[in-house]
């Protein structure tokens, strides 16, 4: 109807604002005062132990949903443990030192300091800062090193929704999902929202600093392809 249309154009003009912030970022263009916004200290990391049990994915009920997070079914987990919140600095870097791999865009190395780039500054990098502007490949990378793997998309939406010491928000999270049509999937009016891009690309879930709070929802789905370094991505990770 009119009024979801509306909010779809609404919600579309969001993506263009985040969009143009980390344009800004890859442009070397300084963003105003009240723009500059920047991934806040991360609280300490935890295990969260998760019961196997099944899970409801996908919207339910009135209000707003993209076409892509409809219709609802379920789905059965197994019992895993998640972290709280999302990889830092300190827990990424690491493997860096270990494997001597290429450090990820907008970081360097001078002399024992890494440093990161913002919004057209260098500085030290924060290391309880969300580990950023990492690809799906770089994440996998570091998963398969420490010992651990990135969530599924159920895994991540039941953690986020059912536990209060789940921490999200401030970066883009990858997942071990492919972006794909939910079963009784229909496209909106607007049909080339979702469709054309169900080609296997991860989904990623959640929000980074960026998105605007019209677009925080848990079952939001993102989908970008797995070299993409420009966005505001990290991840989170499972034991195995």
């Amino acid at each position: 109807d009119d009024r979801h249309r509306f909010r779809l154009a609404l919600y579309h003009e969001d993506m263009h604002g985040e969009a143009a912030v980390y344009m800004a970022q890859a442009l070397d263009i300084t963003l105003p005062a009240t723009l500059l916004a920047a991934p806040q200290t991360l609280p300490q990391n935890a295990a969260l132990q998760i019961p196997a049990q099944r899970w409801t994915l996908g919207h339910a009920g009135a209000g707003f949903a993209f076409d892509n997070e409809l219709a609802t079914h379920g789905v059965a987990i197994a019992s895993f443990a998640i972290d709280s919140t999302v990889v830092s600095w300190a827990r990424y870097l690491p493997f860096l030192e270990a494997t001597g791999t290429a450090p990820p865009r907008y970081v360097r190395r001078q002399g024992d300091t890494w440093h990161g780039y913002l919004f057209g500054v260098w500085g030290a990098l924060p290391l309880d800062a969300p580990a950023t502007h990492l690809s799906w490949f770089e994440a996998d990378a570091w998963c398969r090193w420490a010992g651990r793997r990135l969530p599924s998309e159920a895994e991540w939406e039941m953690a986020a929704l059912t536990q209060p010491g789940f921490h999200w928000g401030q970066v883009w999270e990858w997942t071990a999902s492919a972006f794909a049509p939910y079963p009784g999937f229909e496209a909106h009016p607007y049909r080339d929202y979702s469709a054309p891009w169900f080609d296997g690309r991860p989904v990623l879930r959640g929000a980074s600093f960026a998105t605007q709070p019209n677009l925080r929802w848990p079952r939001y789905r993102n989908y970008f392809t797995s070299d993409r370094n420009d966005i505001f991505a990290g991840l989170r990770s499972c034991a195995p």
